[in-house]
């Protein structure tokens, strides 16, 4: 029934319009053959009973004396008066026949004796249609049809009876002409039903089919449409109901846009207030960087200088002993000043570019956390731009930072590939890897590495995927597009 619920409303109006009149007409039909039948059937035997009698209560006497030329006389003038008549037999009250309206031997198939019938043994040849105390209607099939037989006794039978066989030709004649009359009838009626119907079920769709034009428009995001109200009924309510929506969504999209606009202006100003943020965090990055190297570093180095020179002088073994102690502490303090500048700003990178800055890291960080590392890159004199290679190693960093704090990983995969219009970070390791929740509990306890690097690489127009099953180690896949052309030194 599939079908059924994808057919049209127009479709299914029609069709309940046209079936109901068309299931009317077949109950009205049904009730009218059968009544017809009935009154026809009625209407026969009455008028055979009329005839009946008629010829009973006149041939009495006639009976009696043996009159059978008045009998005969009688009884055909009766039946070329009747066209519906197709017969009278006279019998006496034995049953058999003293006078008839054939004009040679009986036909076949009509009994010469009359048919008493009994209520346990109908003859065969005859069919009770019915008993009455005053007549016996009975029916015969005959090679011109059914015969309608009228039994009527004369004198209660005590002389005789007359027996009257009516043809139900002509009434099946009068039947089918009303039968005809009947369905040409039901065919203009459901004709002039089929046009109401369409007409009725033009007036209900018509609206419907308005609002749903009006809807399709609203889903295109044409809020300016408005169904059109032609009347007061419900589906005009509808319209009216429809139409103040439309003005609702029109306002509040209006309202959304204002809104849009205003959240771009401010996605803009936040995007823009970011770069600045990280270009202002970098430059002073390199500032401090700088100062540690050339100031800070030189000021500890020339100190070391004077302590040479002044251990060089002394004499005494205890000082000299205080004067080397305070020498590699001075030392300890430089190394850490100095690789704390390289964290900050690592000159190789604006020196050597980026594959050099990470693979010095790299190195660095596999000799002092014991971890197995692995590194490819497409080329090792590649040149990016600043904001790109910043963005990478900084992203690099902070991997490798959450890894040796949290990871537990001894193995650590990293790889650069570039394309025609991107670069690609990967990296992976084999560590404890992360647990439902434990970038939200991160993000609640203020450790923000993870989305600090989504920060930088969306800011770039890249993408930043984060992949990681418990126990299974965690992957990192950065994407920025190239922005500038990439040069070969």
């Amino acid at each position: 029934m599939k079908w059924l619920r994808k057919l049209s409303i127009y479709y299914k109006i029609n069709g309940i319009i046209i079936g109901m009149l068309l299931l009317l007409s077949l109950i009205i039909g049904i009730i009218m053959i059968t009544t017809t039948t009935r009154l026809l059937d009625e209407q026969i035997e009455q008028r055979g009973v009329e005839v009946a009698t008629y010829i009973a209560v006149l041939s009495s006497n006639d009976i009696l004396l043996d009159d059978h030329y008045a009998l005969f006389d009688r009884i055909n003038k009766t039946k070329n008066n009747n066209d519906d008549v197709r017969y009278i037999l006279i019998t006496n009250s034995s049953g058999d026949i003293i006078a008839n309206t054939f004009a040679g031997d009986l036909p076949k198939g009509l009994p010469s004796l009359l048919p008493f019938i009994k209520d346990d043994n109908p003859l065969p040849a005859y069919n009770v249609k019915k008993i009455h105390n005053e007549y016996r209607a009975l029916k015969i099939n005959s090679n011109e049809g059914p015969i309608r037989e009228i039994i009527v006794p004369i004198e209660n039978g005590a002389i005789g009876f007359v027996r009257v066989g009516i043809s139900e030709i002509s009434t099946q004649h009068l039947l089918d002409r009303n039968m005809s009359e009947f369905f040409i009838t039901t065919f203009l009626v459901c004709l002039l039903a089929v046009i109401g119907a369409t007409r009725l079920a033009y007036v209900i769709i018509y609206p419907l089919r308005s609002l749903t034009n009006a809807a399709q428009q609203i889903q295109l995001g044409n809020f300016s449409v408005q169904a059109e109200i032609k009347e007061e009924d419900e589906v005009g309510h509808l319209a009216t109901v429809f139409n103040e929506m439309v003005n609702s969504l029109q306002e509040k999209d209006f309202e959304n846009n204002r809104l849009l606009k205003e959240l771009r202006a401010k996605e803009a100003m936040r995007t823009d207030l970011m770069n600045k943020l990280f270009t202002v965090q970098e430059e002073e990055r390199k500032r401090i960087s700088r100062e540690l190297h050339d100031e800070t570093s030189q000021s500890l180095a020339s100190l070391l200088a004077y302590m040479k020179v002044l251990l060089s002088k002394l004499k005494d073994d205890k000082q000299k002993e205080l004067l080397l102690g305070a020498r590699d502490v001075a030392i300890n303090v430089l190394d850490g000043i100095r690789k704390m500048a390289v964290e900050l700003r690592p000159p190789v990178l604006d020196d050597l570019g980026l594959i050099a800055a990470m693979d010095k890291y790299i190195n660095h960080f596999s000799t002092q956390h014991q971890i197995n590392t692995k590194f490819s890159a497409p080329d090792d004199k590649l040149i990016i731009e600043n904001e790109i290679s910043l963005t990478l190693y900084r992203i690099l960093q902070e991997s490798l930072t959450n890894i040796s704090k949290h990871a537990a990983a001894s193995y650590v995969n990293i790889k650069l590939i570039k394309t025609t219009s991107t670069i690609i970070l990967i990296i992976s390791d084999n560590g404890l890897g992360l647990k439902p929740g434990d970038l939200e509990v991160a993000r609640q306890n203020n450790r923000l590495g993870v989305y600090g690097m989504k920060e930088r690489v969306e800011l770039l127009g890249g993408t930043f995927n984060l992949h990681s099953i418990s126990s299974s180690g965690t992957n990192i896949t950065v994407t920025l597009p190239i922005t500038c052309l990439i040069e070969e030194i």
